[in-house]
């Protein structure tokens, strides 16, 4: 049995469905990442936090200057871009962002995301009903469309998710003028909606504009799934 069967199996309240199926094309598209090798292998040497999630913006130790200009070229025309992680223990869909650029991703683990259109956002809000998941098996790139609203990754081992992220540069970083508790302008070059039970968001104002159940994966167990 795979490990996605196993997913399924576990999560029987869910469809979840794979990256590498058709229907991901809707939100994006399996890439060759260039230094993919050299980004696994430094996003391997990152740690993941006992508790909660921890996101890394920009980390220079994943490439050179000259490496990530690459990288900006074939993939944002140029502009500069950052890369970072975003590794953790999240099991819940808890908020939805989107970004007015491409976001890359590296699954340096096993993990899912929940992912919906843009264009279902109706005045600021959407059900989590309307989301769909996807798993994206570990050492898997994949760019993820500036029309689809995503979140922090969900994981499928106990033990946590490691995730590569590229955006471009100063993206998630603190916005020049206040925001209003209903703008879902939450940083630099991201929108974002949550859901009431995600306490972190709602201490900072971020819009509940998420309803429905906050859904949840059930992770496997990795020591289990070894014996």
């Amino acid at each position: 049995m795979t490990t996605l069967e196993k997913l399924r199996e576990q999560n029987p309240n869910l469809k979840i469905k794979s990256v590498t199926d058709e229907v991901f094309a809707e939100f994006g598209q399996l890439i060759a990442l260039p230094y993919q090798a050299q980004l696994a292998e430094q996003l391997s040497l990152t740690t993941i936090p006992a508790r909660n999630n921890q996101y890394v913006r920009d980390d220079p130790g994943m490439l050179s200057g000259e490496q990530k200009s690459k990288i900006a070229r074939i993939f944002y025309g140029e502009q500069s871009i950052e890369i970072g992680y975003c590794n953790g223990n999240s099991s819940q869909i808890n908020a939805l962002e989107f970004h007015n650029c491409s976001e890359i991703n590296f699954a340096g683990t096993d993990l899912v995301l929940f992912l919906a259109h843009r264009k279902q956002l109706i005045d600021n809000q959407i059900e989590t009903s309307q989301t769909q998941a996807f798993f994206v098996p570990q050492g898997t790139a994949i760019e993820v469309y500036p029309t689809t609203m995503h979140f922090a990754p969900c994981r499928v081992w106990q033990s946590g998710f490691k995730c590569l992220v590229i955006l471009l540069d100063k993206t998630n970083t603190p916005l020049a003028e206040p925001r209003q508790n209903n703008d879902l302008l939450f940083q630099r070059n991201k929108w974002l909606l949550t859901h009431q039970e995600n306490e972190r968001m709602m201490q900072q104002n971020a819009y509940p504009g998420l309803l429905g159940d906050n859904l949840a994966i059930t992770p496997l167990n990795l020591i289990t799934e070894r014996v």
